[in-house]
């Protein structure tokens, strides 16, 4: 990654307003131009949850018919595959673990922010740029920024059912300027409580988790989806991947590997295919509402998720790791007559966390702030050339860095005798053999080692010092 495709990290004043959609209508008064903005989250839905990607065990109307009539990114990343961090990523435009957001306890802990990023957060500065602005669902960010504080007109806290007419409402109404929505669903997070229903234990009162498991185990296993491909544990899989994964989470992942059987495994991917189409109902509202307004083409929607769930792969649950499952998530963009329909891009490297704040700066016609290392997505949706793409996007946590390239992914961790992980992801997409001790990949290792440090030097990562090798 060159160095000239970011911009340094330095202190700012508040980002300038530059927009000039407006022209004058028929009677003077001046017309703004820019698109209106839907941007809609998911929770802990991983890229491959819709039937637009291949999936057969599911069915995603609404979702897929936003990447049949706009772009679908294959190669989508967030900063951090835990909520709160990832979250807080996608919100100020910076990698969380600079902002002390490692988890989901230290990324709402946080009492404070830099003033340069709270005042540059995603709500404040497209509020500043003259949108009307409305927030609706789950939030999971520290005090800082939460909608109520940054910039968001109306705060709508429902996260189910209730959403999508509040959102509808809100796109609806009448005004003379564009609208900034954003529907942040919390399914299919509900599987998060699969394994309480699979227990007898339902918590937080999911009914409707606990209703799903019994109507998946008394189904014959040739209706559950099979066990994916990288069902089994890889090869050399790092230590510390079990060594952090806490057998008294909500979702035990770590005693579910060494507990469940073939048919629970099953039901819990038939649960998460489920809740998915669930959100997927919820989002198809929203879009029926949007087209019902005929606001369709005055509207750019992108979607997306603050990260995956490992599904049964690698015989893993929930989120927090680096296997493509958990670290990958959908993203798509469509803009009616501007974005070219029914495109799939394989090529270029995106970070949720880094490139949605720039994006949206773009479309809504502002300057971004200048701390940013993220670039818009928006020449490259529009179809048109971009010069110097990133070669790698990474991601981290409190434990590990991940470096993925083009081909390669390389993982380090704090702990542990195998402490790597080189996965050639071309030959292996379900990530089965770390390659860290082929000769004959030792200089793909070798310049993975200096991405990742190069990395730490751009991004002033001071707590990643200990994974550079």
């Amino acid at each position: 990654m060159n160095r000239r495709m970011f911009i340094k990290m330095t202190p700012t004043a508040l980002a300038g307003v530059i927009y000039g959609g407006a022209v004058k209508g028929k009677d003077g008064n001046p017309i703004d131009t820019r698109p209106n903005i839907l941007f809609i989250m998911t929770d802990q839905q991983h890229a491959g949850m819709m039937s637009c990607s291949g999936n057969k065990y599911l069915k995603t109307p609404a979702i897929d018919s936003l990447a049949r009539e706009g772009i679908r990114f294959d190669l989508a990343y967030c900063a951090n595959p835990v909520c709160a961090p990832s979250r807080t990523s996608m919100a100020t435009g910076i990698m969380p673990g600079r902002l002390g957001a490692f988890d989901n306890g230290s990324g709402m802990k946080r009492a404070r922010i830099p003033d340069k990023v709270d005042n540059n957060s995603l709500g404040r500065i497209i509020k500043r740029a003259g949108y009307d602005t409305f927030y609706g669902g789950k939030v999971h960010m520290c005090s800082k920024l939460d909608p109520s504080n940054a910039g968001y007109d109306v705060y709508f806290s429902d996260r189910r059912d209730k959403l999508p007419e509040a959102c509808t409402r809100f796109m609806t109404k009448k005004r003379n300027k564009p609208f900034f929505v954003v529907a942040s669903f919390i399914n299919p997070h509900d599987i998060c409580f699969a394994y309480a229903a699979y227990k007898g234990k339902g918590k937080h009162n999911m009914a409707s988790v606990d209703a799903l498991y019994q109507q998946a185990s008394s189904l014959p296993l040739d209706e559950l989806p099979p066990l994916p491909e990288n069902y089994a544990i890889p090869q050399m899989e790092p230590d510390a991947i079990e060594a952090h994964l806490n057998p008294n989470a909500v979702t035990p992942a770590i005693t579910m590997r060494k507990t469940y059987n073939e048919k629970e495994w099953r039901i819990y991917r038939w649960i998460y295919c489920r809740l998915t189409e669930r959100v997927d109902e919820h989002i198809g509202k929203i879009l029926d509402g949007l087209r019902e307004a005929e606001l369709e083409e005055k509207t750019l929607v992108v979607f997306t998720s603050d990260h995956g769930n490992m599904d049964a792969s690698h015989q893993l649950a929930s989120k927090g790791l680096f296997y493509e499952e958990s670290v990958g998530v959908p993203f798509i963009m469509k803009y009616t007559g501007v974005i070219p329909a029914g495109r799939l891009d394989k090529e270029h490297l995106v970070s949720t966390g880094l490139d949605i704040l720039p994006t949206l700066c773009d479309y809504a016609e502002i300057k971004p702030p200048p701390h940013l290392l993220g670039r818009s997505l928006r020449k490259i949706a529009e179809g048109k050339s971009v010069s110097k793409w990133r070669s790698y996007v990474v991601s981290e946590n409190g434990w590990c860095r991940m470096i993925r390239g083009q081909r390669f992914k390389y993982c380090v961790y704090d702990s542990g005798a195998k402490r790597e992980s080189l996965v050639d992801l071309k030959n292996d997409p379900g990530e089965m053999q770390n390659l860290t001790n082929s000769h004959h990949c030792k200089k793909v290792l070798d310049e993975h080692r200096r991405h990742l440090k190069e990395w730490v030097k751009l991004s002033r990562d001071t707590a990643g010092l200990k994974y550079v090798l």
